[in-house]
Order: C-alpha cells, then structure tokens, then sequence
C-alpha cells in the first residue's frame, strides 16, 4: 500500500502543494531580534528526517519524528526537562517489521507517552504502538495493533486516564476505504481486536478525527456514501465498547465537504470543515451541545469568493479561534483567523495574519494567556520560511508576523506549542538533499518584520490544481 490514501473529490477543490526542491546551504542564519532562540537541529546528523511531532508539559518538551540514516529506518524521539534548552539522547521506539514508518502521533498523560505510527513492508502497511511508563526516558518494546493482512494508515491517537484510543482507515480490494477502531483498558498493555465503524463496500471514508472525554469517544470523518462526501461522527458512552448505531452528518448538504478538526469538551462538540457546496471552498463551523447527538446548523466563517482550506482550530472557554490558508490569487496565500467569543454562536470578520505576496500554508494556532499565536510557512523570502505571528488582545488583532528562522533552507511542517507565556516551534528542514528536524523557543517574542525584497521562487507553487470529477486527491492531514 501507498503511504497516502486516494480518493475522489467532485470540482474546484484548490490546494496548496509545496515543491521541496530547494537550494539549500549548510547553516541557519540567526534569528536575530526575532525573539527566538536559534534554530537547533535535534535529529540525527547524517539521517534523512521529516514529519515533526511536538508536545510540552510543563518544563517537559517532547519531539518526535520519523527518520532514515544509514539505510535503517526508525520512529525517533527525544526529550527536553529544561523546556527546550537542551535535549537528550534520541530513543529509537522501535519499528513493526523493521517497516518504513510515517505519520507518527505522540501523546502525553499524566507523565506517560504514547505513540502510534504507520509500519510499511513487503507491500503491506500497518499500525505500531509504543509507550513510556517514565516520562519519555525509556520505552516499551513497540507491537503491532491493526489486522496484519490489511493495509492500514495514518493512525489517530487519544488518551483519556487509562483508556487509550487509536482510530485509523483500512483499505480493502477496489481501493475502498474504512475507519477502523480499537482501544486499550489497561494503558496500552493490550487492545481490543479492530472494529469497523464505517463498512462501505463502494465508497470511501477519509481519515478520521478522534477525541474522548470521560466514558465518551468521538470519531469525525469524511466520506462519500451519500454520493457526495460530508463530515460524519460517531460516538461512544461505554468507553469504546460500542458507538452509536447511526452516524451524525454534520455538514449534510449538496457539496464537498472535507478535511475535518474537532473538539470535545463536556458535552460540547466543536466541529470545523472545508466545503465548496457555494461553487469555492469555504470554512464551515458548527457546534453540538449534547454530545454530538445533534448538530447546530453550519455556519460560514470565511465567507470569500476565493477558496479556503484546511482550517486548524482551538478552543478556550467560550471563546473559538479558527485560522485557514485562503487563496488571494494564483500564486498569492494568505493565513487568515476568525474569531467567536459566544461558544461559535456567531463569528467577527475574517483578519488577514500573514498579508505577505507570496504563498503561505499549514496554519497551526495555540492559546496562552490570552495570547493568540500563529504559525505557517511562506516563501515570501524567497524559500520557505517559518513565520509565527501573536496578537496579545484575544485575536482581535495581530503584530507583524515574525520570520523564525530567516535563513536560506526551506522549511515546512511546522509544529507548535505555547506554555507559560514561551512559545516552542519544531519543523522539517532540508539539508544538502536530506532534511532535519530542526527547534526553536521564544524568549522574548519581539515583533520584527523588515522590508519585503523581491520575491525570488527558489521553491514555488506546484500549481492551483483545479480538481475534475475524475481526479484523484492525495492528501495527508
């Protein structure tokens, strides 16, 4: 099985697709008067690394990623205790049939790590789980928790006291896909034999969400068994026993719908989602207040001509923060941010937070302290940089963004954390036809933005592709 799943989506679907074929140097510039730490490679040196992974618990920073060196192949972690200052050794958690691994999910609870992966050998992939009892110092040997003769990918991963839950999608013969569940009573000693939540024999669901809270699990997927394709949930009150024999539609109209973030508190069920039922992309937001049994009905928060996609979200009491990458023109994509201070009721005019002339993609949002910071990547600069922005009132407004790394390399797959008023960063780096995992924490977070020079596309847009009816959409979310 390919490492990414494919499925059909209907027209006008507009990506941002990064070309990560970069001129590269041998040194990251320093991040000057940014507010940031200089960038710190804390992957194996002559190894090939990609697909960050970061977590911060109190003065606890955790990476993970996945890497290649010397022509083994390996799920990496590494530890920080003294908040990002300095990391120990990397521990190698250890690979299902020694398999080439990929999309790798890291979770902390109550000083315990808990990883998931994606194992790939002899034409068959499937699904790896390790943990640490410890904080991260040493790990339990990995065992494999998917079917061995089904094609299993891109794990999801939640914990909820003892309970450990992983969902990911299975694919049958015909390329058919299905969201498959299983769960751990005992903190992941042993899990339950997979279950289906989806059983399509002609269709295809998309990769799933998963949350828990309490006795309660939630799944939100995207599938096209209504001809269409809309964001689905399902959900559990008997911790994973069983869920609820009829699937919520939550976007239930005549478009495209995909590409779904949730989250669960109490009984709220957030919900944001990329839709073209107006002819473009929108981002539709909705919100149920009964455990997902019913659904308000979507709202629109972009509400543009031009398309908006993959929206990232967080949520902190009653206030909502959804940030998305929307096209502005061909070869021009901004990050814009909206903003619901009454529990998604209603939503303030989208804000512009990148405004730069290049291409900006892979939003992340974190909240701390009531401040609102934002991350993506732009070529602006000419390559691929790390930018953050920060707005200390709330998201009413934001400074100028910040250019983390400004150097020569190009950089994507930024992750982000914030804790205790210190933002931390990681992201994949290319290096010399390789790439690195690269880190680095705010100090001071001063807002610093020279003037724009001309642009010059050493990575550029692949293309705004313009999906037909019989187009095939590889994505990974």
């Amino acid at each position: 099985m390919q490492n990414k799943i494919s499925y059909v989506i209907k027209p006008i679907l507009t990506l941002l697709i990064l070309v990560f074929t970069v001129s590269v140097s041998n040194a990251f510039a320093d991040s000057g008067s940014t507010g940031f730490t200089d960038a710190v490679s804390i992957s194996s040196p002559n190894g090939n690394s990609t697909l960050p992974q970061l977590i911060v618990s109190g003065n606890n920073v955790y990476a993970g990623w996945v890497d290649i060196a010397a022509g083994k192949f390996g799920v990496m972690f590494a530890k920080s205790s003294d908040s990002g200052s300095s990391f120990g050794k990397q521990i190698d958690l250890g690979n299902i049939n020694s398999g080439a691994p990929d999309n790798l999910k890291i979770v902390e609870s109550q000083g315990s790590i808990y990883a998931v992966w994606q194992s790939f050998l002899a034409n068959k992939s499937s699904i790896a789980f390790a943990k640490s009892n410890d904080n991260g110092t040493t790990f339990m040997p990995a065992i494999e928790i998917s079917d061995s003769s089904k094609d299993s990918a891109f794990p999801q991963l939640t914990v909820s006291g003892n309970h450990v839950y992983v969902a990911w999608l299975e694919r049958t013969q015909g390329d058919i896909t299905n969201v498959i569940f299983t769960k751990s009573d005992n903190g992941g000693i042993t899990f339950s034999s997979p279950a289906a939540i989806t059983n399509h024999a002609s269709s295809n669901s998309g990769i799933p969400k998963i949350s828990a809270d309490g006795n309660h699990v939630y799944l939100m997927w995207e599938d096209n068994s209504v001809k269409n394709f809309d964001v689905f949930l399902s959900s559990s009150s008997d911790y994973g026993n069983t869920f609820s024999s009829t699937q919520t539609n939550i976007s239930n109209d005549t478009g495209d719908s995909g590409a779904p973030q949730m989250i669960v508190n109490g009984n709220d069920v957030y919900a944001v989602w990329m839709d073209d039922t107006q002819g473009n992309f929108e981002i539709l937001f909705s919100k149920s207040t009964d455990g997902g049994a019913t659904f308000a009905k979507p709202a629109d928060i972009s509400g543009n001509p031009q398309d908006s996609g993959y929206p990232q979200f967080t949520v902190v009491g009653n206030n909502v923060y959804v940030t998305w990458t929307n096209a502005i023109t061909s070869k021009n994509y901004d990050i814009l941010f909206a903003k619901s201070s009454d529990g998604g009721q209603t939503f303030d005019t989208p804000v512009n937070v990148s405004n730069t002339p290049g291409a900006s993609g892979w939003p992340q949002i974190s909240v701390d302290s009531g401040n609102v910071y934002i991350s993506w990547v732009d070529n602006t600069p000419g390559n691929y940089d790390v930018y953050i922005a920060k707005s200390a009132d709330g998201g009413n407004s934001f400074e100028s963004p910040v250019d983390v790394n400004n150097g020569t390399y190009g950089s994507w797959y930024n992750t982000m954390a914030s804790s205790s008023n210190t933002v931390y960063l990681e992201w994949q780096q290319a290096n010399n036809g390789s790439n690195d995992i690269m880190f680095s924490k705010s100090t001071t977070f001063v807002p610093e933005f020279g003037p724009i020079a001309s642009m010059v596309l050493v990575v550029s847009i692949l293309s705004i592709i313009v999906i037909s009816q019989k187009s095939t959409l590889n994505t990974r979310l």
